[in-house]
């Protein structure tokens, strides 16, 4: 399974996950996060051997083509109320892209119209923010999943989960997304815990 670690900030955190099995490293390009890319001592370079993926909420194409340029972005994850025409039109200029959902009790029902225009699906739990909650939604709810796109687990996954996590058996599972479980404060994560959960899952 694929695990990605999201609001990375600082050059410790950075130098620590480039050295672990982690697959994808997410950084938050949204001023209303409390794990705001630039809020951290990471403006201006991004040096990782690992897949860097942009977090973006609500914001313009263009400023989204800028940043992803800037920092050499391998993929996007647009975290808001994006549409499917916003989708295609990132899509068609090269980039690989995730479109989260929040789900509470049931998934979102539009889901088929990003399918044709986006990579992966990330669900994450329902929250008054647009992520970074720490809050689980019923993973049952996994089973109602019948598309053929491949999807991210996010929302509240901790290192009490582990066990859970390996029993998780569905086929489009593709991995899966963590933050604020990991974190001794917003954007500084506690990398004894991260190593972990890394090794165990990787094992």
């Amino acid at each position: 399974m694929k695990i990605k670690v999201c609001g990375i900030r600082n050059q410790d955190n950075l130098s620590f996950l480039n050295a672990t099995e982690v697959d994808f490293i997410g950084f938050i390009f949204y001023d209303k996060s409390k794990r705001n890319f630039d809020d951290g001592d990471l403006s201006g370079r991004i040096e990782s051997n690992k897949r860097k993926v942009g977090v973006f909420v609500n914001e313009t194409i263009e400023k989204v083509e800028s940043i992803a340029q800037t920092y050499s972005l391998d993929c996007l994850q647009l975290h808001g109320d994006e549409s499917p025409g916003y989708c295609r039109k990132l899509k068609e200029s090269g980039f690989k892209l995730f479109k989260a959902f929040s789900v509470h009790n049931q998934l979102p029902v539009d889901l088929e119209a990003y399918e044709p225009v986006v990579d992966y699906f990330l669900f994450d739990t329902k929250g008054a923010a647009y992520g970074g909650n720490g809050t689980q939604f019923d993973w049952r709810v996994l089973d109602q999943y019948k598309l053929d796109k491949p999807f991210i687990l996010s929302g509240g996954i901790g290192l009490e989960d582990m066990y859970s996590l390996k029993k998780l058996d569905h086929p489009q599972l593709y991995a899966v997304d963590v933050n604020s479980r990991f974190e001794i404060s917003p954007g500084q994560k506690d990398e004894q815990m991260l190593k972990k959960f890394i090794e165990e899952l990787k094992n």
